[in-house]
């Protein structure tokens, strides 16, 4: 594993405990900017995939994943804080000693706080605009709403898990690699399995249901259904990223030490010995 890559994320995580500390407001306003370029990402997935939905085509799919990813690659080069990137960050910082458990929660509590007042910010922006007021230019948004708005529990939580594995990935991957081109094709490539295999993203729902219910929706879709998938996908977002992402490569990044048996030690020494005195 690429210790530098480790080493940048502790440094990423420490960076990001001091501006909470230090200027909170700062921290939440780039918590908000996540949800906004998250948004972005949304308003051109939905909009590239509705003509092939109202088509029946099965492209629909993967035309609303090809390029959700931008969302990433906004939040990771525009400086903006995500909430579930933040368990892979604060997981590691905290078990490698970088930061502290009480450090991690407070980041995530206002990380999360930012990310949903963004949300609720972008979606006012898209209703003030007027593009989604005709009903017939968002019949696929809806339907992808409704249907996660009314997942069992159980299934959201897993499909969170699986979720934020891989956007957890799509950080930890790209940063052992050299060259920006390398690094936004493998996360654009990351977004679109977890877009396609409808996994369940808590801050990308905030999003889209903040969006949903400041349009014309349909009854289906309400404030009580989008916090059943929420806590959930929280939940499960928070296990996939701190636990299959953080733990496990805090764990992978410690050297192996293979205890050398007393006759091996004996041999090394005389060896050892023999080579000092032919330098004699």
């Amino acid at each position: 594993m690429n210790k530098e890559a480790y080493e940048e994320i502790n440094a990423w995580a420490v960076k990001k405990s001091a501006i909470l500390r230090h200027n909170p407001i700062q921290y939440i306003v780039k918590a908000m900017l996540a949800s906004f370029f998250i948004g972005f990402g949304i308003m051109l997935s939905f909009k590239l995939a509705e003509p092939f939905f109202d088509a029946g085509s099965p492209a629909t799919v993967l035309m609303l994943g090809a390029f959700f990813g931008i969302a990433l690659v906004l939040i990771l080069y525009g400086g903006a804080e995500l909430f579930t990137g933040n368990t892979m960050y604060f997981t590691m910082s905290t078990m490698s000693g970088k930061t502290n458990w009480k450090e991690a929660l407070a980041v995530l509590g206002a990380c999360y706080t930012g990310n949903l007042l963004g949300a609720l910010c972008f979606a006012l922006f898209i209703s003030g605009a007027g593009i989604y007021n005709d009903p017939a230019n968002s019949q696929y948004l809806m339907d992808v709403v409704s249907h996660k708005m009314h997942y069992p529990a159980s299934q959201l939580f897993f499909k969170a898990i699986l979720c934020n594995w891989i956007v957890c990935l799509a950080v930890w991957i790209p940063m052992q690699m050299k060259g920006d081109m390398a690094k936004i094709v493998t996360m654009l490539l990351f977004v679109m399995t977890f877009v396609v295999a409808g996994f369940e993203h808590s801050v990308a729902n905030m999003v889209l249901f903040s969006l949903a219910l400041a349009v014309p929706h349909p009854e289906a879709i309400s404030v009580a259904s989008a916090i059943h998938n929420l806590i959930p996908v929280t939940l499960g977002n928070i296990i996939g990223g701190s636990v299959f992402v953080g733990m496990v490569y805090v764990y992978l990044a410690k050297p192996v030490q293979k205890s050398i048996p007393k006759e091996a030690k004996e041999r090394i020494t005389v060896k050892l010995l023999e080579m000092n005195k032919s330098r004699r």
